[in-house]
């Protein structure tokens, strides 16, 4: 990884590929929703929306035709910490995808009508997420979860919140983020170093101060969340599934036995021969698809496992789930599992290595949480240091007391349709209480 600091301190990490014809480019800004006040929930992703409808040189419709006439892809996205914008076109076409990438990141064109129409345009996406069962109930456990913290609220923002945002708030908004020290453009794929550093430094310009002696630390919600006891119902009678969430906080990005919890994560839940996929589905058939998810954030993160059955079939799914995490944490891993998804992470950072958005993405969440490149090799030397211990204690901080969590904060959410004749109320807290249970077992 080549590393390169335009004039006006913007950082520029650069993966040159050999036998590839296609460069993969972003623009990364170090702020995202969890950055937000609490008045702006939803501000960053608006502007992910927002850049795209014109900017200083081109009219919303100049910049749908370039981005067509590039082909390949052309898009963005925002997370709880970062919002990127991101392409990936033929190695020829490098000139204009720079051009593009940094027109639409230079500064907000936006106009008051442009606010309004994306702002309906939002809320058809935020009426398109309610429909989504999962997407509804993962954002519904985050509230629950961590109430008090930005890192609880969705990335969309609220309707009440966005529908109050306006032009002058989004566009100071735009300038807490948009800080050249906070921004990293990342570039991988067929292209000349040289070549591309001076095509950044041509289109960037002079029009920022010049850069501060260090880097700046990225805009993120100061603080640890604090977790909550955490069960809930979403009633959703009209699905013919009832949706779980089973899990609880977990250690942040950072922390020295992250791969060890991504080898404990998948060893529960992360394939086919994962042991919830072979207990919960192939012998006792209460799931299409039974998974763990683990999600790092710089203050925390959370470990979840997730499934949808039959309401008759939710309560010997969650104590089905409650036993296994229960084993899970007495037993460890075997040293057939440790091979198996060592063998694993190696087969997938090879495929890995040769596509250019892969390589490109790695850089950026390398530059956001660490600071420094990452590449796969070193990924995949300090998953191979691994040792049985380091998973124990690793599964203990993501399906367990040790990790701060508290098997009290282990939280369970559930949309759908109950069971005939429960008490939505009694019925999840009891089966909330029988995982707690089982997990200080």
């Amino acid at each position: 990884m080549l590393e390169r600091r335009l004039p006006d301190g913007t950082a520029v990490w650069l993966d040159p590929m050999r036998d590839v014809k296609s460069l993969a480019l972003s623009v990364t800004m170090a702020g995202g929703s969890a950055g937000e006040e609490p008045e702006e929930r939803g501000a960053t992703h608006f502007l992910e929306h927002l850049l795209f409808k014109r900017t200083r040189r081109r009219s919303g419709a100049a910049v749908a035709r370039i981005t067509d006439r590039l082909g390949g892809e052309c898009d963005a996205y925002t997370t709880k910490e970062s919002v990127s914008f991101h392409a990936r076109v033929p190695s020829e076409r490098a000139a204009e995808v720079v051009d593009l990438l940094l027109d639409l990141t230079s500064a907000p064109a936006f106009t008051a009508a442009d606010v309004e129409v994306e702002r309906g345009v939002i809320l058809e996406e935020m009426a398109e997420a309610e429909d989504l069962a999962e997407d509804l109930l993962h954002e519904a456990f985050l509230r629950h979860l961590w109430p008090s913290h930005a890192l609880g609220a969705p990335i969309l923002g609220t309707k009440k919140t966005v529908t109050g945002l306006t032009r002058a708030r989004l566009a100071a908004r735009f300038r807490v983020i948009a800080r050249p020290a906070g921004t990293l453009v990342a570039a991988a794929g067929a292209f000349d170093p040289d070549r591309l550093v001076e095509l950044l430094t041509r289109s960037r310009g002079r029009r920022h101060a010049a850069p501060p002696a260090g880097p700046a630390a990225p805009v993120v919600a100061p603080g640890k969340p604090r977790a909550a006891r955490c069960a809930f119902h979403l009633a959703r009678p009209e699905l013919q599934q009832t949706h779980l969430l089973v899990g609880g906080p977990t250690i942040p990005f950072c922390h020295p036995l992250v791969p060890a919890a991504w080898i404990a994560s998948e060893v529960l839940g992360g394939g086919v021969s994962s042991r919830l996929w072979r207990d919960v589905r192939e012998r006792r058939g209460l799931a299409y698809s039974i998974g763990t998810g683990l999600t790092l954030h710089r203050a925390a993160g959370v470990a979840l496992v997730s499934a949808a059955t039959q309401p008759k079939n939710l309560a010997r799914l969650v104590a089905t789930t409650a036993r296994a995490l229960r084993r899970f944490r007495e037993e460890g891993v075997t040293r057939a599992e440790l091979s198996r998804v060592r063998n694993q992470f190696h087969a997938e950072a090879a495929l890995s290595l040769e596509s250019t958005a892969a390589r490109r993405e790695t850089a950026v969440r390398a530059w956001l949480y660490r600071g420094r490149p990452y590449s796969a090799e070193q990924f995949l030397a300090d998953v191979d240091r691994v040792t049985h211990d380091d998973v124990s204690a690793a599964i203990g901080y993501l399906y367990g007391p040790s990790g701060g969590a508290g098997a009290g904060q282990f939280g369970l959410g559930i949309a759908g349709p109950l069971p005939a004749g429960t008490r939505p109320e009694a019925f999840v807290r009891h089966l909330a209480d029988d995982v707690s249970e089982a997990l200080a077992a």
